[in-house]
């Protein structure tokens, strides 16, 4: 019993760690570590489209901890050909060049290990110009062999081709920034593995310390007491002066048999 008990508690331990740190939300396979927004942005009927964007580059920069890629020291592009002018205008820097790009392009984080893209909209639909612009990005990820990573909002529709590209640099799209009314799925099951875990560590620990309290009965089984060692046996003076005595008067008894017997005989002369 002592064990299931003790395995119960350690299973419970494990179980309310396990869910604590689902609910902390930094274990997301994705450069933010986060599975959603640390903040929600502006959405749909909060704002111009300008201000929505915004608003999404600006959240998603607290959660990457990079600067946007539109202050002066960034200002990193995709060109359209080494002969590019840079260091004016637009871009400080190329970071790879593609054709495919009329002059140049430039997202919205670059890092050294990933490129980085805001799209905070309802949706992600494989047309237009948001086609051209994401398979721009995927050239550059791949040319400079880093992944891309695209993050939306938890409800954009995005279309699958969108997906199939981006995994192809090694990265995703990652439906991460919050809409009003959202509730992560992850959460409201940490929450209630952790609710259960620390109830069963409660009654487990309990459980522990009333069976330490109890008087343990120690059954010794019953053996037979070890005999007395004996003692040996020590000389006895006394016992051989008696036996002395007792020869002595033995002798003298034979002796006064033997005078007797002659005075017998005596008479009988």
């Amino acid at each position: 019993m002592r064990k299931i008990r003790r395995l119960l508690l350690a299973l419970a331990f494990i179980a309310l760690v396990i869910a604590v740190v689902l609910l902390l939300n930094f274990t997301a396979p994705n450069p933010t570590g986060r599975r959603y927004s640390s903040e929600m942005p502006v959405t749909t009927g909060q704002g111009n489209s300008s201000n929505i964007g915004l608003s999404g580059e600006r959240v998603l920069a607290q959660d990457l901890k990079l600067p946007r890629n539109v202050r002066k020291d960034q200002l990193q592009c995709i060109c359209n050909s080494p002969s590019y002018r840079v260091g004016v205008g637009e871009c400080r820097v190329c970071l790879a060049y593609t054709q495919s790009v009329a002059t140049y392009r430039r997202p919205d984080f670059v890092s050294a290990n990933f490129i980085a893209e805001s799209k905070n909209s309802q949706d992600l639909l494989y047309t237009g110009r948001e086609v051209d612009q994401i398979t721009d990005y995927v050239f550059a990820a791949r040319a400079m062999n880093i992944p891309l990573w695209v993050f939306v909002r938890v409800d954009t529709k995005v279309d699958a081709e969108f997906v199939d590209v981006v995994a192809s640099t090694g990265g995703g799209v990652v439906p991460y920034f919050t809409v009003p009314g959202y509730a992560d799925p992850v959460d409201q099951a940490a929450q209630r593995v952790a609710l259960g875990a620390a109830g069963m560590l409660l009654v487990t620990g309990l459980w522990e310390i009333a069976n330490r309290r109890q008087p343990r009965t120690v059954t010794v089984p019953a053996t037979n007491p070890p005999a007395a060692p004996r003692r040996p046996k020590s000389p006895n003076p006394l016992g051989k002066a008696d036996a002395a005595d007792d020869f002595i008067r033995r002798s003298k008894d034979r002796a006064r048999g033997i005078i007797d017997t002659d005075d017998t005989w005596s008479e009988i002369d």
